[in-house]
């Protein structure tokens, strides 16, 4: 009979304690699954942890304690302890992202912000447009030489089967488009057509006559608009004698006559009185 008694008195002790100093497991679940870090205090027996990877966390805990839970990113919550929470073989707590709304954000000079002002690419660097990406990737080696060499076989592949030519193909194109877009973009159709002469039913012609020009193309990168202009006067003679056609002139705007002039009538003139 005392032993029993022993028994039953250390269960119930055993109860005591793990209900007074138990450890909660749990897991907090957030929308973007950034839930690694978060702060976890146990406000009633100052205990506190962090979660780990995918969001698990331990601490010790009883009922009616309260826990906080808490990150910069997230809206902090406050969990007490219930007896329901000792019996579940975690404790998922869901946390809200915190979203802090800015009644006006003022940019004063929008030019000043770039990528290499913001340090995400040196200073400097050359820029590739998408054309000059795909050649450079195509013929780069990308070669390293020593102990462990090791270089890239795709320029080789790409000679032989002919994609690197395609790609510089591409490239040309892509620049004369370019440039056909400065051009047009600087001189319209009304200056082609009266400072240089050129008839309306030719000026995309000749437009995609003169981006093959060395010269407009050096200016154009010189980026020299009196240059590109010259040089565009001097092809205009050439494109005219080429394709056969007369200059155009712009025709004379007529004066137009005043009101006053269109209807005033002329008033008769009188006869000299006779001497009597």
């Amino acid at each position: 009979m005392k032993t029993v008694l022993q028994i039953l008195i250390l269960l119930i002790a055993q109860v005591v304690v793990s209900q007074n100093d138990s450890i909660i497991k749990g897991k907090i679940i957030v929308e973007t699954n950034d839930n690694e870090g978060i702060t976890i205090i146990n406000v009633s027996n100052k205990t506190n942890t962090i979660s780990g990877n995918g969001g698990y966390f331990k601490i010790k805990a009883k009922i009616n304690d309260t826990i906080m839970f808490s990150a910069i990113h997230l809206v902090g919550k406050k969990h007490i302890i219930t007896k329901k929470d000792f019996g579940k073989d975690l404790l998922f707590i869901k946390l809200e992202i915190y979203t802090r709304h800015i009644k006006e954000i003022m940019v004063t000079n929008a030019d000043d912000i770039t990528a290499e002002s913001l340090g995400l690419v040196p200073i400097g660097q050359k820029k590739y447009t998408p054309a000059e990406r795909r050649v450079k990737t195509a013929g780069d080696f990308n070669g390293q030489f020593g102990l462990n060499t090791a270089f890239s076989i795709d320029p080789l592949l790409n000679a032989i089967s002919g994609r690197t030519k395609q790609l510089k193909a591409e490239l040309e194109v892509e620049r004369k488009e370019f440039l056909q877009y400065k051009i047009n973009t600087n001189f319209d159709s009304e200056f082609i057509m009266n400072q240089l002469h050129i008839p309306e039913e030719y000026v995309s012609g000749f437009v995609f006559y003169i981006v093959d020009d060395e010269q407009l193309k050096a200016a154009a990168k010189a980026k020299n608009k009196t240059l590109i202009s010259f040089r565009m006067s001097a092809l205009a003679v050439d494109f005219l004698k080429l394709k056969n056609i007369q200059p155009y002139y712009p025709k004379p705007v007529e004066t137009e006559k005043s009101i006053e002039e269109i209807t005033t009538i002329p008033k008769p003139e009188l006869e000299p009185k006779k001497n009597e």
